[in-house]
């Protein structure tokens, strides 16, 4: 299974096939739209950027309907030793590489 296809399964399991049970994360710059936050059973998050969502599913987005809303900064705090342990770098965006699924093997 693709990266993609495998990234929108486990987002949709995650919420139980429902965008609306998932977390907004917003995008640092205000162009783009952010990232759809949800967790695993094990509680480790399963994201997926906005933008390939709304282009695999052609469902738009409202961030008004999630079931919630954090900034980037926010996101980074409440998961932070997730991080530390599962990003190769401190340097490394960990939205942009947990949306590749790299981390899912922690």
């Amino acid at each position: 299974m693709d990266t993609i296809s495998r990234q929108t399964y486990l987002l949709l399991s995650a919420c139980t096939g429902n965008w609306r049970n998932c977390i907004l994360v917003a995008g640092a710059e205000n162009d783009t739209p952010g990232y759809l936050l949800s967790a695993d059973r094990d509680g480790q998050p399963i994201v997926m950027a906005v933008e390939q969502f709304q282009h695999l599913t052609g469902q738009t987005i409202d961030p008004a309907e999630c079931c919630g809303q954090l900034t980037e900064d926010a996101f980074k705090s409440l998961y932070a030793q997730y991080l530390l342990w599962a990003m190769p770098s401190s340097e490394a965006d960990p939205l942009a590489i947990l949306c590749q699924g790299i981390p899912a093997a922690f």
